[in-house]
């Protein structure tokens, strides 16, 4: 499958370094593609629910994000490959974090704050997540 004229396959074992390089890119529309295309197959795809959550927050998506982070929450506890579970406890606390500062969230910023988001050269917020998945074998 080709998508925004990167391949895709999901039994990978260069998943990390494919989408972070897309994200450094700038292509995070085609990150969010992939992330949506494993959540097709697998509504409870982890690395699925991780890449769509890191979107939502880069693109200030208030309304949808804090279900996503939910989701990544629940789902996240129940893996326990080794990497994973050990990068999961600041994934909680990033998503803690967050779920704390969204109510607060200055809404005359979110306007800048969107077309920043499309800036590239900027890291997967949560590659270290997607990374340890890699690492634990879940891309093979």
């Amino acid at each position: 499958m080709v998508l925004s004229g990167v391949s895709v396959t999901f039994g990978q074992t260069n998943f990390y370094e494919q989408v972070s390089s897309m994200w450094y890119s700038g292509n995070k529309t085609g990150v969010l593609s992939i992330a949506e295309q494993r959540l097709q197959q697998d509504t409870n795809d982890i690395a699925g629910l991780i890449l769509k959550m890191d979107y939502q927050i880069e693109f200030v998506e208030l309304n949808a994000v804090s279900n996503t982070m939910q989701r990544v929450l629940g789902v996240g506890s129940q893996v326990t490959t080794t990497n994973f579970a050990a990068a999961f406890s600041l994934v909680q606390s990033d998503i803690d974090h967050l779920l704390q500062m969204l109510p607060i969230y200055p809404t005359n910023e979110i306007a800048a704050d969107i077309a920043k988001a499309s800036i590239a050269n900027k890291p997967l917020t949560s590659g270290y997540a997607i990374k340890a998945l890699q690492d634990d074998g879940f891309f093979q």
